[in-house]
């Protein structure tokens, strides 16, 4: 079973390895809606952009799936862990990728801020 899960993480770098600098180029040009700060400060604008799917969904996608959820404490809690721990499955074929230098303090923080995220009134 550890190999599976080594296998799994390996192809997941592979995949970034190649998508990634595709991702850094589009980016100059396909989000126009800043990052909050945090977000930055922890890299995430690597794979995702406020408006657009990068490598992974566009935060404004997260925060219509999981903002209003009825139990916003345990939303919080999951997600902080999947940023933390990585994961797969609830976007696509590319996984997140985890995040073990932060906190869980820091997660929760960063996953409020996406859930805080409005679009733009037009």
């Amino acid at each position: 079973m550890r190999n599976d899960s080594c296998h799994a993480q390996l192809a997941a770098l592979v995949a970034l390895a190649v998508i990634l600098p595709a991702a850094i180029v589009q980016r100059s040009w396909a989000d126009s809606a800043p990052l909050p700060a945090a977000l930055v400060e922890r890299h995430c604008n690597a794979c995702h952009a406020v408006n657009d799917q990068l490598i992974g969904p566009p935060l404004l996608a997260v925060a219509a799936r999981y903002g209003a959820a009825a139990d916003q404490q345990r939303t919080i809690e999951v997600l902080a862990e999947k940023i933390r721990l990585g994961g797969g499955g609830n976007w696509g074929v590319v996984p997140m990728v985890p995040n073990t230098n932060l906190s869980s303090e820091e997660a929760r923080g960063l996953v409020r801020q996406i859930l805080s995220l409005k679009p733009p009134a037009r």
